[in-house]
């Protein structure tokens, strides 16, 4: 049999932080279950081999994710993660027929600013026990009202951002309500956010990337545990099963709707979510299946005398119900041959939104369904002294809509006065592909990154460039500078391409030319501070074409801003405008953000500001820039949590973030029996600023089947009430404000396995 030689170096993003952390575990025969001796485990930088009863240990690990490489004569090499301080259980899969030699060398390019760890942040005040939602606590993330969820970062919309889950493009991060994300805390290994500078590995949208990575189930025995709170139950197992490998599947479901219906409450919203995962992964890590879902619900029951509607026109409604729901059914696979690593990821999968409405006894409704069939892959390998990026990106996808409702007028003729019924259906092909190479100079100091990446947008058959370009200095005593340059592209909306509009010119995808300079600086071995200023230059966006019969500070328009306004920028991806656009808005975006980071063994925060401003041009209804609907010119988090003992943890958030902009009413004029408001200056005033103060307590029992955490996290703590919308009386001679939620304690009790 060869004697295998193995090197195992993987470096990550910069980072000199390197207390006495370890990661520890045991490697044994999948087949037999017996201690796999002299192994090589790497973990990082640091590497260890297995004693004669398997076990390992490699101490001196940085804080964070790692990634996890052994190799073993006779073995297949197994690829995974670990966190520091986790105590691993490994099984390699036996080669059949000798051994394989495998050299993995080379650096990895930097990675991307801001990622949290999923065991950093379960605790983190304010997150309602969702480690997702942690990303609302971020520099460069606009706060959306009553926390509806959606990521609008660095002066973007929340349509511009991209959320993926192990490769796999997901069409949203929360819940309805942004009240959960759409996989529960247990079954997320770590949690990434690039608010902008992307690479050209991804694509198709103009504002940042979050990537959520999963957790790989227990390759060792079966564990069960659970969540139980005020709002859902979740339930998650795992362990080795069939095809040897380890298996992970969870499911959670809110309760609103069944307590309203057990105990018969007439309630005006009845709210449901639900969602499940399912992910196998083989022994040797080469393969992964992974199938997951989400599944939303909102039912209003209207009273059409409440005048409390929180700046939004419900006249005469009766009732809505509104679903959403999405599936995805993907594989990865990952091989190495030498120093190239091959990774290919195909998916499948299906979306479906609905809206159905009453309104003066006439139903209206949206239904649109899509069908993506997606692959991404990319070969790494070194080059020229760094790595080669190759890969391919895009899919095939069947879009589908019906719509039973009043069309909006376009430009050659005004709006029907009857309901029309229109169907659409039509498959488009979206292709990308893309080139990255990284250059490592000056004794591996610098660090220089072009990449070019090339896409057919189906829908809009158009064809785009985008050149980026990344540099990273590493100075003396942990510093890091960084500057990047890019151009990003992003594809209109099906229900832009509405046949009732009889375009006659095309609807052309948007566009941005992004600019960042950043440093980081690590101090001492738990914590590190950074600073980033930013520029993006927008042209090419949707803006209305046609100017609505209603005014725009009675909710006529986007330029309405407040709470209408922002949110149909959180359901745009969804459902649409319902209105006639052109790609004819531009705008621009700037912002500083800082960020001070620490995290020990017994304090884990952050202090975040971001000074931001986002402006927007509509040349049909502004010859100026205007203020962007979720312009925020300063936004200040202060973040810690601390153990109190051994089992007792105690934390707080406070956030102050400036308010958003309105279009107010200058006076109504009488016009037979109703009163018509006369616009003021567009988007010319703002509401009052949101401040918040959360606080969470655990307590948790630590035994040897695991950890039992109670916990209280109690948010507005203060119960202050701040402004989120306008809304007038009949005549609009009086102004009041829609305040958000009061304080809200969520009580749970989670078991970890």
């Amino acid at each position: 049999m060869r004697r295998v030689l193995a090197t195992a170096i993987v470096l990550v993003a910069p980072s000199l932080a390197h207390a006495e952390r370890a990661v520890s575990g045991t490697v044994v025969d999948d087949a037999t279950g017996k201690p796999v001796v002299g192994a090589l485990v790497a973990a990082g930088t640091a590497e260890a081999a297995t004693d004669d009863a398997g076990k390992f240990a490699i101490t001196g690990t940085p804080f964070g994710r790692l990634e996890l490489i052994v190799i073993a004569e006779g073995y297949r090499a197994y690829f995974g993660a670990a966190r520091t301080g986790d105590e691993v259980a490994i099984r390699l899969t036996p080669e059949l027929g000798g051994g394989e030699v495998i050299h993995v060398s080379g650096q990895r390019p930097s990675g991307p600013p801001l990622h949290l760890d999923t065991q950093e942040i379960r605790n983190l005040p304010g997150a309602g026990n969702d480690a997702l939602r942690a990303l609302q606590s971020l520099p460069g993330v606009a706060r959306t009202p009553f926390g509806l969820g959606g990521l609008a970062l660095r002066g973007t919309a929340p349509r511009d951002t991209k959320v993926y889950l192990d490769g796999i493009e997901v069409p949203l991060l929360y819940h309805f309500g942004g009240i959960a994300s759409f996989v529960p805390t247990a079954a997320v290994d770590e949690l990434t956010l690039e608010p902008g500078g992307a690479s050209v590995r991804y694509g198709r949208g103009l504002g940042g990337v979050a990537v959520v990575t999963s957790r790989t189930g227990r390759g060792d025995e079966w564990r069960a545990g659970g969540e139980l709170s005020l709002i859902h139950a979740a339930a998650i197992a795992e362990g080795p099963g069939p095809l040897m490998g380890s298996w992970l599947v969870g499911v959670r479901r809110s309760y609103f709707d069944a307590i309203e219906d057990a105990a018969n409450l007439d309630l005006a919203l009845a709210p449901r979510y639900s969602d499940a995962q399912l992910r196998w992964e083989s022994g040797d890590g080469r393969w992964m299946v992974m199938l997951f879902g989400s599944d939303d619900k909102l039912r209003l029951l209207h009273d059409p005398t409440d005048t409390d509607t929180g700046g939004i026109n419900t006249s005469n409604v009766k009732s809505f119900e509104y679903t959403s729901q999405f599936a995805r059914l993907g594989v990865r696979y990952r091989a190495v041959s030498g120093a190239t690593q091959l990774t290919i990821v195909p998916s499948a999968g299906i979306d479906a939104v609905s809206a159905v409405a009453n309104q003066n006894d006439i139903d209206k409704g949206l239904h649109r369904t899509t069908i993506p069939l997606s692959l991404r892959a990319d070969v790494a390998t070194p080059l020229a002294g760094g790595t080669l990026l190759v890969g391919v990106d895009g899919g095939w996808s069947r879009f589908s809509y019906s719509m039973l409702n009043t069309p909006p007028p376009n430009p050659t003729s005004a709006a029907p006065t009857m309901v029309i019924q229109r169907d659409l259906a039509l498959w488009a092909a979206d292709v990308g592909a893309f080139v990255e190479q990284s250059w490592f100079l000056a004794g591996e100091r610098i660090e220089l990154r072009p990449g070019l990446r090339g896409d057919h947008f189906g829908l809009s058959d158009q064809w785009t460039l985008d050149p980026r370009l990344a540099l990273h200095e590493r100075l003396p005593y942990g510093i890091t500078l960084t500057q990047q340059i890019g151009m990003y592209h992003e594809p209109p909306l099906i229900t832009d391409l509405d046949p009732v509009f009889l375009r006659k010119t095309p609807m052309l995808g948007s566009k941005a030319i992004q600019y960042a300079v950043g440093a980081k600086a690590i101090i001492a071995d738990s914590s590190e501070v950074s600073a980033t200023a930013y520029y993006q230059d927008l042209s090419q966006l949707p803006v209305d074409a046609v100017s609505s019969a209603t005014p725009i500070s009675a909710n006529g328009a986007e330029e309405s801003g407040g709470l209408l306004g922002i949110s149909r920028e959180l359901v745009d991806t969804q459902f649409g405008s319902y209105s006639y656009r052109e790609a004819i808005g531009t705008g621009h975006a700037y912002g500083i953000e800082l960020i001070a980071r620490r995290n020990t063994g017994r304090w884990t925060g952050w202090i975040a500001y971001t000074y931001s401003r986002s402006w927007r041009r509509d040349p049909i209804r502004s010859p100026v820039d205007l203020p962007y609907v979720l312009d925020q010119p300063h936004s200040l988090t202060v973040l810690a949590t601390t153990a109190l003992g051994d089992s007792w943890r105690l934390g707080g958030r406070f956030r102050y973030t400036t308010g958003n902009p309105f279009t107010p009413v200058d006076h109504a004029v009488m016009n037979g029996s109703q009163y018509i408001a006369i616009d003021g200056p567009l988007l010319s005033e703002r509401l009052s600023a949101f401040v918040q103060l959360d606080l969470r307590l655990d307590h948790a029992w630590r035994r040897s089947w695991g950890t039992l955490d109670l916990y209280l996290d109690v948010q507005n703590v203060t119960n202050r009430d701040n402004p989120e919308g306008v809304t007038y009386n009949r005549d609009y001679s009086r102004r009041s404000y829609t305040t958000g939620l009061p304080v809200f304690p969520a009580i749970g009790v989670e078991y970890i396995p």
